[in-house]
């Protein structure tokens, strides 16, 4: 008799107070088999008509969350934690930008911040398992410090898929690989935190323009293929989202539309799964006297 497989409870999707899409399903288990359920069209849900639109607004509501997360992030080592974001999203999102308002929150301290860039894996990494390159070079933290990942093991699930760079039967296998991996690191400690940025197709186009007449050296063949095949990246990252969206590994789907809107949110993501996370070790700390 064939094996029945068992899909995931829980809501498809949560709408955090800000405005954010939460995707955080129970699966059985980290382990458990690809199986045909329809993805969820969640980019779909996304509002980009969310705003930050006075500037001193703005600054007041970064200054308050950069704060808060200079104050948690420095309680990780105490807790015996570590913290890793994960940045995805459309070309153009502001993966970046985000990332420097976390560096600035950090008052750029280096012995506990570290960006990772993710680029198309060398010769060596490609002669390994996927996942292996992602602990080369001090690329996870230790206990007590952070990193962000701009791009990471989700692309997998992304370039890999729409440009069929493996065979299908082992692209399917990957949901399961990433989501064991994803629960070893929250096993040994680690918070985390995985973003999608997104914008709409015309925003993309102007910041394109942007970056093509002040920022050549960030506009690349790479953009523009992209944008050619949106469509398929938008199918990818939906049934990314429904198979990897898990609550000790949960997405957070961000319309960038607005920087300001964008970056703000960010960080108050961050900081609500900081305060989560910090308060369940408090707790256990209780239970234990």
């Amino acid at each position: 008799m064939a094996k029945k497989l068992q899909k995931p409870f829980g809501d498809q999707f949560t709408v955090m107070p800000n405005g954010t899409i939460k995707v955080a399903r129970q699966f059985h288990s980290p382990t458990d088999e690809y199986h045909d359920e329809k993805p969820f069209d969640y980019l779909a849900k996304v509002d980009h008509s969310l705003a930050i639109k006075k500037k001193k607004k703005y600054k007041k509501k970064l200054a308050e969350q950069e704060i808060e997360l200079n104050k948690l992030v420095r309680k990780l080592e105490e807790s015996g934690k570590a913290l890793i974001v994960v940045f995805q999203g459309r070309d153009g999102a502001g993966k970046s930008g985000a990332t420097s308002r976390i560096v600035e929150a950090l008052g750029f301290d280096m012995s506990i911040f570290q960006g990772v860039p993710i680029k198309k894996p060398t010769e060596e990494e490609r002669a390994h398992p996927y996942l292996w390159r992602f602990f080369r070079n001090d690329r996870m933290p230790a206990k007590g410090q952070m990193r962000v990942f701009d791009r990471s093991w989700a692309e997998r699930l992304l370039v890999e898929r729409v440009k069929k760079l493996a065979p299908k039967e082992a692209l399917d296998a990957s949901y399961s690989e990433i989501r064991t991996f994803e629960w070893l690191l929250e096993q040994q400690g680690c918070i985390v935190v995985k973003f999608w940025l997104d914008i709409t197709k015309d925003e993309q186009w102007k910041r394109f323009e942007d970056r093509r007449k002040n920022k050549a050296w960030k506009f690349t063949p790479d953009d523009i293929e992209a944008r050619e095949h949106w469509d398929e990246y938008t199918v990818c990252a939906n049934e990314m989202f429904l198979r990897t969206g898990t609550d000790y590994a949960p997405w957070y789907i961000i319309s960038s539309e607005d920087k300001r809107y964008s970056r703000v949110s960010v960080l108050e993501t961050i900081n609500h799964e900081l305060r989560l996370a910090l308060k369940k070790v408090e707790k256990a700390k209780k239970l234990k006297k």
